[in-house]
């Protein structure tokens, strides 16, 4: 059970670095006047999300709550009706700050990395039979 666990916790650095590019591909639509900011926004917010809540079930818990604050920016930014040059930039402190983290991210940064999982009854690990 502890390599299955390992092995996801790797899967999750290599995903990461997806997921931070899929979220910096979507704030770049900012500047094309094709999209709308809220579109852009929400776009955004979903994928800041999602690395907010994966890293933290896996024991990012520096990268969940870089993304947290990157999404709830982002969600305070939906409601104005534009986004200024000022929040732009705001934008761009809150991602480096997570690009940062993700970058450095290996698999042993991961309070579950190292875990030690107790054997289930009769010397079994996990809940199989």
């Amino acid at each position: 059970m502890q390599n299955e666990l390992r092995a996801l916790v790797q899967r999750h650095c290599l995903t990461l670095a997806e997921e931070l590019d899929t979220v910096r591909q979507c704030l770049t639509r900012l500047d094309d006047p094709r999209y709308a900011d809220a579109e852009v926004l929400e776009d955004s917010i979903a994928h800041a999300h999602r690395i907010k809540g994966s890293s933290g079930s896996l024991g990012f818990a520096d990268i969940s709550t870089a993304a947290a604050l990157l999404e709830t920016h982002l969600k305070a930014l939906a409601a104005l009706p534009a986004v200024s040059r000022e929040s732009r930039e705001e934008i761009s402190a809150y991602l480096h700050r997570l690009s940062h983290l993700v970058e450095t991210a290996t698999p042993q940064n991961s309070s579950l990395y190292n875990v030690t999982i107790p054997p289930g009854p009769a010397g079994q690990t996990g809940g199989g039979a």
